[in-house]
């Protein structure tokens, strides 16, 4: 691969993730691993608002718990039922990304997100849409 080619595959990574400022060189060090696509390496995720998520839906919930993000992952009832926890404690987010993956039965559905005390989204969990 030359030089041109790894710097349109680190731009089309900078752009799935978002567009964050400072992570030039990681794009970089990524863009010549020629394993990955950098358009379908990269999880896509919806930002949950109250009532936006369908019952059926799978929301992971990140929140600050001490130094660390925690988060866990709940799945939409019906109105006249309580949503259900998996597994009802918290993880780190990688965790929670793959329990809400290996649980969303409909794969045409989105996996939700709520951030909660100020957590930020970290472009390197995938890409977060509004």
């Amino acid at each position: 691969m030359n030089d041109q080619e790894r710097r349109t595959r680190a731009y089309r990574i900078w752009e799935s993730e978002g567009s964050p400022a400072g992570q030039d060189l990681a794009h970089w060090n990524r863009a010549g691993d020629v394993t990955i696509d950098p358009a379908a390496a990269t999880s896509e995720y919806v930002r949950y608002y109250s009532g936006v998520a369908p019952a059926g839906s799978l929301i992971v919930k990140f929140y600050h718990s001490g130094n660390e993000i925690r988060g866990y992952v709940r799945k939409v009832a019906d109105e006249d039922q309580d949503d259900t926890i998996f597994p009802g404690e918290e993880m780190e987010p990688e965790a929670a990304f793959k329990l809400a993956e290996s649980h969303n039965g409909n794969k045409n559905n989105p996996v939700f997100i709520e951030l909660v005390e100020g957590v930020e989204w970290d472009p390197t969990w995938g890409r977060l849409a509004y």
